[in-house]
């Protein structure tokens, strides 16, 4: 029942990533033709825009931390041995949740402070709303890193040489391989 709940919500945190990029494609475009062909256009658009801007990449880190593929460096884990890499990762995770949740901490100070005296964002709308991503993205971040860092670590990639081949050489690809050099396990014609 868990695993089904978290599948929906993770298709719904997709839905909305998916429509926001969407939505700002087609308010972008829409101003470059009204501003080009028309001479006219909204003046709430560029602030939308740029709100909208920061609700993607709060809600692409989001994205980015549930499938571990946030901004990390993974030289230490890479030498360490597999009970190590374990701690490493419970630690990088739970430094990780402490730093976003107190970024939340903090956001929702802003906001709190915005809300205090708010000024238009466009019209009609108070520009504390807008900003609520902040404390409640770097809030999710938070709670996603937490689970991450009492949960299992994900396997990390393999380091160790190529069972495959004769010679024990590192599985380099001719993808990984920096140009201009060739396969040093090959035949030589």
């Amino acid at each position: 029942m868990i695993a089904r709940l978290l599948r929906t919500l993770h298709r719904a945190e997709d839905a909305l990533l998916a429509g926001l990029i969407g939505s700002l494609l087609l308010v972008a475009v829409g101003q470059i033709v009204l501003r080009v062909g028309f001479a006219t256009g909204f003046a709430w658009i560029e602030p939308v825009a740029r709100m909208g801007v920061l609700w993607l990449a709060l809600l692409g880190a989001l994205g980015a931390s549930r499938q571990h593929r946030h901004i990390a460096i993974d030289a230490l884990p890479q030498v360490l041995p597999e009970s190590a890499r374990r701690v490493a990762w419970r630690l990088a995770q739970l430094g990780a949740a402490v730093v976003a949740g107190a970024l939340a901490w903090h956001a929702q100070r802003l906001v709190a402070m915005e809300h205090e005296a708010p000024v238009n964002f466009v019209t009609g709308v108070p520009s504390w709303i807008p900003m609520l991503i902040l404390p409640i993205g770097f809030g999710l971040i938070a709670v996603r890193s937490l689970l991450a860092a009492l949960g299992p670590a994900p396997a990390m990639p393999n380091s160790t040489p190529d069972a495959d081949s004769e010679s024990g050489a590192s599985a380099e690809t001719d993808a990984t391989r920096p140009t201009g050099q060739t396969d040093p396990t090959s035949e030589r014609p």
